[in-house]
């Protein structure tokens, strides 16, 4: 089922003025979204039915929206910029002192609102992955299954909606090279749909992340990553790598994924994952050096 054009799509222009921090180059550099492209110094950001295009100039997001209309309240949550960016600093800085340095560095980055079906199976891709590879498994099965909107002879590729999925074959997931995971993916979509993850955005912080974990693939990592990323929780602290180090360095905390989540959330309260994502920034871009 190769990769099929788009009907007829709107080209809609406007501009945001961004209240607080923001740098589009960190939010989108934090693990949270691996489909992006740059150019001409243009960002180009697939999200559902719809392509945006982004440039950001001093304290203005100017945007293009090819596709289904996105208003300015919709581009505003997707970027994180309804967040009340200076409260939840003071916030965080307040629940642990020492962690100002890691704010400061980070300041601008803020966590979007991604679709919870395309962020499941980023993250189901994601396990034990590194993002150029996570990348391209995202972009291929796109390409392949997925609307395509072209502007000036570029193409872009959608992420493939529920239904575009359910039909695959096996021959056909096996283009992706999933390793392991391809056994996930392929009862992931066969289960589920956009409807499962809307009903689960009804449901408190602890229900949905037990709902989440009986999907196989979906550990405890994965099932942050997705409260965290696409379905509101901003208390969600997904732990990698990086994390388990930085809880070492900041706080000589160390344990599994499961017990690290939690002290995380309680250090951070209900801020908890902007704290890790500022975590995670400082950990990969800065100098300082945890092992």
């Amino acid at each position: 089922m190769p990769g099929s054009t788009a009907g007829q799509f709107t080209n809609l222009q406007g501009s945001i003025e961004v209240e607080g921090s923001f740098s589009l180059e960190k939010t989108l550099h934090c693990g949270q979204v691996f489909r992006f492209y740059f150019k001409e110094g243009k960002i180009f950001l697939p999200y559902l039915n719809s392509l945006l295009k982004l440039e950001e100039k001093s304290s203005t997001i100017y945007y293009s929206v090819f596709g289904e209309a996105l208003s300015d309240l919709q581009i505003k949550k997707i970027l994180g910029l309804n967040h009340s960016i200076n409260k939840i600093n003071s916030y965080l800085a307040k629940r642990d002192p020492r962690f100002k340095i890691v704010i400061e560095f980070a300041n601008g980055l803020r966590i979007m609102s991604l679709p919870p079906y395309e962020t499941a199976i980023s993250f189901i891709f994601s396990i034990q992955s590194s993002i150029p590879v996570i990348k391209k498994r995202l972009n291929t099965l796109s390409e392949y299954a997925g609307h395509c909107i072209e502007i000036g002879g570029e193409k872009f590729h959608l992420f493939p909606k529920s239904s575009d999925l359910k039909s695959l074959s096996k021959k056909e997931i096996s283009l992706l090279k999933l390793g392991f995971r391809e056994k996930f993916f392929a009862e992931f979509i066969k289960k589920y749909d956009e409807t499962f993850f809307e009903n689960l955005k009804q449901l408190n912080y602890e229900e949905k992340r037990k709902e989440l974990l009986k999907i196989k693939g979906i550990g405890e990592k994965v099932g942050q990553c997705i409260l965290l990323f696409s379905l509101d929780e901003l208390s969600a602290f997904p732990v990698d790598v990086w994390i388990k180090r930085g809880m070492k360095y900041f706080f000589n905390e160390v344990g599994t994924e499961r017990k690290l989540s939690e002290t995380g959330r309680k250090i951070f309260g209900e801020f908890a994952g902007y704290a890790q994502e500022y975590m995670y920034y400082f950990l990969r871009f800065s100098d300082v050096k945890t092992c």
